[in-house]
């Protein structure tokens, strides 16, 4: 009997999703037809790493992308932990060209090493950054 109360609840659970997703949808091209989305807007995506645009903001980029916005990415790191930065800094140029951002848009800030969790004493505190070697 539990069973049968466990799928009547997720049924209408996924229904309530559906219809709501189907609402907001509608709601949407509503809200483009009338000219109030898209058309020129710019959009800046502003992430920590190389890959969090694909692993965490695909769908946001692709839904600008839809409603004609331009998007501009700017990382914070290279993704340089095992020296493997300039291996990361191509990977997130295909990305954002898969994702339908040109590698004009993509500007990647990499002036500091984050500091290793063993050294965070000697850094002051554990979320300051260290000093490269020879600055």
């Amino acid at each position: 009997m539990e069973v049968v109360g466990l799928l009547c609840l997720a049924a209408a659970v996924l229904a309530w999703g559906f219809l709501w997703v189907w609402d907001s949808s509608e709601r949407m091209k509503s809200q483009e037809q009338a000219g109030l989305l898209g058309g020129g807007s710019r959009s800046l995506l502003v992430i920590a790493h190389p890959d969090d645009e694909a692993m965490f903001f695909a769908p946001t980029v692709l839904g600008l992308a839809r409603l004609r916005h331009r998007v501009s990415l700017l990382c914070f790191s290279a993704g340089n932990y095992y020296n493997q930065g300039e291996i990361r800094k191509k990977e997130l140029l295909q990305s954002c060209d898969v994702l339908g951002i040109p590698p004009s848009s993509v500007r990647i800030i990499d002036n500091r090493e984050p500091c290793p969790a063993t050294a965070a004493s000697s850094c002051g505190s554990a979320d300051s950054t260290c000093s490269s070697p020879g600055t």
